[in-house]
């Protein structure tokens, strides 16, 4: 079994969305031990939206059905089409941080995923795309996780967990993110 970590580190100095919180640690010590005190936004890294992020009244993070995020995923380029078998799709543009210019879905995309069945929409890039299409796909329950790394991941099948932290309330989380693959 191939095991792809598809998680963008946290790290000082990494990329946030305009208007987003800085990633701070900061390291404590007590005792013989050390402890890091953390600072961030809850979109920062690769995350999974909630509902609650577009829709006063959604879900929250913590109320995303496991089920939901822990099954099989279909990793493609943006603009490609999916085989309609997994309820997860994630889009591979080739992202690099701070690139302004990068593939976002369309409303009419969204809808299109939404009608396959589609529980969770995933992307390498900062956003999945509007306001509009945010509220689409959450308003329709879907799972939205953005910025993950899909650089060194084939297109193809694959069993996903993605485990948001468990923010009681929270509108996103970041989140660890793996790929395993099947080896035949």
């Amino acid at each position: 079994m191939k095991i792809y970590d598809v998680t963008r580190a946290l790290a000082p100095g990494m990329y946030v969305y305009p208007g987003d919180p800085e990633f701070v640690r900061r390291e404590l010590h007590a005792g013989e031990s050390t402890i890091s005190a953390l600072s961030l936004g809850t979109h920062t890294g690769t995350h999974i939206d909630a509902p609650a992020h577009y829709l006063p009244a959604g879900t929250t993070v913590d109320e995303l059905p496991l089920s939901s995020l822990i099954t099989i995923a279909e990793v493609v380029s943006f603009g490609a089409l999916f085989s309609h078998t997994s309820s997860a799709v994630l889009f591979r543009s080739g992202y690099h941080d701070a690139d302004e210019n990068y593939p976002e879905l369309s409303e009419k995309e969204a809808e299109y995923l939404i009608s396959s069945g589609v529980k969770v929409v995933g992307c390498d890039t900062p956003s999945i795309g509007n306001g509009a299409v945010h509220r689409i796909l959450l308003g329709a329950g879907v799972a939205i996780i953005e910025l993950l790394d899909l650089t060194h991941v084939p297109d193809g099948m694959y069993h996903m967990f993605a485990l948001p932290l468990k923010i009681r309330g929270g509108d996103a989380a970041p989140a660890r993110v793996v790929l395993l693959e099947d080896e035949e």
